[in-house]
């Protein structure tokens, strides 16, 4: 028996619709159709064009019915922490939060709320990029559209709307946002008091897996699709990509590896205590109400800003992984999350500095730079490791890589 299945997964830069087939056990994959997107500019603001990506996502859908796939459900995924208000049934384009639009909000918030007790409640540890904060930015810069907003959605509960025209919240974007109580499981009145803002703008939380809707009639006849099933996954990518992983047991870890990389272990419950939040790990959702306890660290992201720096050579990853392997090893050693290679001018200039204030030697050509990065993330990996052993008192007997990342053969030898 053969099943199949449409994903859609919506990253920051580009999207990709990908079919699923699953025949005795076994899954085949196959990249039906991919785009770029980025942000508009409007008032002086950055948004997400979700018009745009609508219209991809339709895209998709016209060709599953013009190959008459026999696809019987679509699930879709995207990043964490943007929402949309809802404003007279109709989604606003969600702004993109910078740093700066973000500065001070925490101070504001955790005047009125300690960062303890914001943690103790929801599992989250305290980031300006959080759902939170950028929610408060709005209060605080009174904004006409959450004044007029009756329900705010998250990026991946968007689309479900646009499509079904069912309303909820999935699971894993809920407990993402620090605007979610997992021991009570539900949004955390007490949060929403001291932002004041209603709770009740928030919809219902579904569950990885429940059905949101069928496609609505106007999508159908707009696509040619039939009114197919859209199933809420877990719509956190960081989410689907952990509930992929092929283990058993719980005496396992994971790497998500990408531009940002995780690193951490499922949980059935939990795990809110003194150290956690120590070490700074959150607690985000995934399938069967199971927790994500995970911490969140700079990932590829450090390579991509040096081939942005590099623009003249356009190097493969198989070349980069050859330019590295052909430097000496363990040259130099970086924190990868040191606070200078968030947003630096130049990343390899800013990695040449972070060495010189270390006192250590200095990478000088591209592949000593791109191994001195690698190197950098597999320490950290290692690290954080420890730290879940930690917080588990086990150390794992299996540790499970997923992500675009693993692609990079440097970061398994």
């Amino acid at each position: 028996m053969k099943n199949t299945f449409l994903a859609i997964d919506l990253g920051t830069g580009s999207g990709r619709a990908t079919i699923g087939e699953l025949s005795d056990g076994f899954l085949t994959l196959n990249e039906i159709h991919s785009f770029i997107h980025e942000p508009r500019m409007a008032d002086s603001h950055s948004f997400w064009d979700i018009d745009l990506l609508f219209r991809e996502i339709k895209k998709s859908l016209s060709i599953v019915a013009d190959k008459d796939l026999p696809v019987e459900s679509i699930g879709i995924t995207t990043w964490g922490a943007d929402f949309s208000l809802i404003i007279d049934e109709i989604p606003i384009p969600p702004l993109v939060f910078s740093d700066s639009k973000n500065n001070g909000m925490v101070d504001a918030f955790t005047a009125r709320m300690p960062a303890d007790k914001i943690y103790g409640q929801t599992g989250i540890p305290v980031s300006q990029t959080n759902s939170l904060f950028r929610l408060y930015a709005l209060k605080l810069m009174g904004d006409e559209q959450l004044k007029k907003a009756k329900t705010l959605l998250f990026m991946p509960d968007i689309f479900n709307y646009l499509l079904t025209g069912v309303i909820q919240t999935e699971f894993s974007m809920a407990a993402t946002s620090q605007l979610y109580n997992p021991v009570k499981r539900m949004w955390d009145h007490d949060i929403f008091r001291t932002l004041g803002i209603p709770v009740a703008m928030m919809p219902r939380i579904a569950e990885p897996g429940s059905i949101a809707g069928s496609i609505s009639n106007n999508v159908s006849y707009e696509t040619g699709i039939a009114r197919i099933p859209v199933v809420s996954v877990s719509s956190h990518n960081t989410a689907s990509a952990v509930d992929s992983i092929p283990a058993t047991g719980n005496n396992w870890a994971f790497i998500n590896t990408g531009s940002s990389c995780q690193v951490g272990f499922e949980s059935q419950t939990a795990v809110i205590t003194k150290k956690s939040q120590q070490l700074n790990f959150a607690n985000e959702g995934g399938a069967g109400h199971s927790f994500r306890i995970l911490k969140n660290l700079n990932g590829l992201v450090l390579l991509e800003k040096c081939l942005e720096s590099w623009k003249g050579h356009n190097y493969t990853l198989a070349e980069m992984v050859a330019l590295a392997g052909e430097s000496s090893p363990f040259g130099a050693f970086i924190d990868t999350d040191h606070p200078s290679f968030v947003h630096p001018e130049d990343m390899p200039t800013a990695i040449k500095d972070y060495c010189k204030s270390k006192n250590q030697n200095v990478p000088q050509t591209n592949g000593e730079i791109f191994r001195t990065v690698i190197e950098g993330l597999v320490f950290k990996f290692r690290q954080v490791i420890e730290q879940v052993e930690v917080l588990k008192g086990l150390k794992p007997e299996m540790i499970y890589m997923t992500g675009e990342g693993i692609k990079n053969e440097l970061l398994f030898r």
